[in-house]
């Protein structure tokens, strides 16, 4: 079975990922809590630390030498006034949401070359739009996926480099969305884990000619306008 590597499998759309692909795949699970799944190989690791990361990437590579696809998923989020943010919050945001795609994309380029593989980063359509007190994030996603076309042009012809914008997905399983958010979105609800599953899936057999792409899966909201 071939080797998927998913940063934050241990909750929302990286459990979903893993739960589902694990059925084809051998999946590693990166992520600094622990949540056991039958057939997936958790790697402890604090993604907004450069040396732990390091460290957890050498010991990966000591257990597997083939990899065939990287999917960045991890991410943090907060959502605080301009006046009330800190560097120190927006340096660990991009650490962990920016800099640690860099370095897992970096280190596993070569086996990636070699599997003729795929590297999928999780992106938002925070990187096309924001709410106000989410610079952070919002900047962070938006160079993921400037990161994913850089990425694709330097691994090209080898490695395919895409990217998933997802919109709002409900990853809260004790939120039922209101007749309000469901109508917010041209399909007529909102999003689930598997919305994201799907767009993978069909990446990962995805044969060379899409690269370099961002593919944006919001139901439709961010092209239904809305006047107040």
């Amino acid at each position: 079975m071939k080797t998927i590597i998913i940063t934050g499998a241990s909750n929302g759309i990286g459990k979903a990922l893993a739960k589902k692909l694990r059925k084809k795949y051998q999946i590693i699970n990166i992520d600094i809590i622990e949540k056991k799944m039958d057939r997936v190989k958790f790697y402890k690791c604090d993604l907004s630390s450069k040396e732990q990361l390091l460290k957890t990437i050498e010991k990966i590579k000591k257990d597997r030498n083939k990899i065939y696809a990287l999917i960045n998923n991890a991410a943090i989020f907060n959502h605080i006034s301009l006046e009330e943010q800190t560097i120190e919050e927006w340096e660990k945001i991009i650490s962990v949401n920016l800099t640690a795609p860099y370095i897992l994309s970096k280190e596993f380029a070569p086996l990636l070359k070699e599997s003729k593989g795929h590297i999928i980063n999780i992106s938002s359509t925070r990187a096309l739009m924001s709410e106000s007190g989410t610079e952070a994030y919002s900047s962070s996603k938006g160079a993921i996926s400037s990161l994913t076309h850089a990425l694709a042009v330097s691994l090209a012809p080898n490695v395919k480099v895409n990217s998933i914008s997802p919109g709002w997905i409900n990853t809260d399983v004790n939120y039922k969305p209101t007749t309000s958010d469901n109508e917010q979105h041209l399909s007529g609800r909102v999003g689930i884990p598997f919305d994201i599953v799907d767009v993978v899936k069909f990446l990962l057999k995805n044969r060379g000619f899409i690269t370099g792409e961002n593919i944006v899966v919001d139901g439709g909201m961010t092209k239904k306008m809305i006047y107040v």
